[in-house]
């Protein structure tokens, strides 16, 4: 599983622990650092925001001119789709990323941001053409009931017909463990700002619909003194028949496509490390 890019602005849907019981803040309170810390690539974002295009463009006949994204942080897609003359509206649960939003978004265009938990919500907002769920954060979401009370809430937004399409992480060949286990070390250096990053795997129970836990603590060595991070990300298996069955069950959605690898053609069989499900508003 390719954890080290595996969900970008996820820290909204987790609690961030320590073992003791003690809180530790989350490094998704350091927005100018955790995607660093996450290996995004270079024009990735615009990679992905091309790709939405594409994936419109095959399966909706109108344009898309209202976009809701989902657990959104800062929402970078969202701020070029509000560049190119898109209405945006972003929900997350951290106060923290939707601040770095609305900073970033002054004078960008339509962009409105809400503070809302991705399992349940409303907003006060006309209907979406489309929405998104980007940056593979969608599996921390890992009981049935969380699930479908999302994919009401996001059926509720959307136009018949509007197109939601989720980033997914390929998720196999992980080893479950007994224990919590270290899994790698590494350090990443930020216009001269070090952050030591340790990933571990936990153990899951057997009942539990999950693929894996994974644990991800920074060290930031700020100039006035360290400070520690820890985030726990429960990891829920999905794959297109599972994600079929969920869009029946809602009631809301059916699976119009998936797509590997934000490629038109490539076979789903053939995916390398993350797909794509496009579901359509009935």
């Amino acid at each position: 599983m390719r954890t080290a890019r595996f969900h970008k602005r996820f820290g909204a849907a987790v609690a961030p622990t320590l073992d003791c019981g003690r809180m530790e803040p989350s490094i998704y309170e350091f927005p100018d650092i955790f995607r660093r810390v996450h290996m995004e690539r270079p024009h990735e974002i615009g990679d992905e925001v091309r790709f939405m295009r594409q994936v419109w463009e095959r399966h909706r006949e109108r344009p898309v001119r209202r976009v809701l994204d989902i657990a959104s942080g800062n929402s970078p897609h969202g701020q070029i789709l509000a560049r190119e003359g898109i209405a945006v509206v972003g929900i997350d649960r951290s106060p923290t990323m939707i601040a770095a939003g609305r900073r970033e978004s002054r004078g960008v265009g339509a962009m409105r941001f809400y503070r809302r938990a991705i399992e349940r919500f409303a907003l006060p907002e006309a209907p979406f053409d489309a929405a998104l769920f980007m940056s593979e954060t969608f599996p921390v979401m890992t009981t049935n009931a969380a699930l479908m009370s999302h994919l009401r809430s996001v059926g509720r937004m959307l136009r018949r017909g509007g197109l939601y399409c989720i980033d997914i992480d390929r998720h196999d060949g992980i080893d479950l463990v007994r224990r919590r286990r270290l899994w790698r070390k590494r350090v990443v250096r930020i216009d001269g700002l070090r952050v030591w990053v340790r990933e571990f795997h936990r153990p899951i129970a057997w009942h539990q619909a999950m693929h894996s836990i994974y644990e991800l603590e920074c060290t930031i060595g700020f100039a006035g003194g360290a400070v520690r991070t820890r985030d726990l990300i429960p990891v829920r298996y999905h794959t297109p028949p599972t994600i079929e069955l969920m869009a029946r069950a809602s009631g809301m959605f059916e699976l119009a496509a998936s797509y590997a690898d934000l490629s038109m053609t490539r076979p789903i069989e053939q995916c390398g490390g993350r797909w794509f499900a496009v579901l359509k508003r009935i």
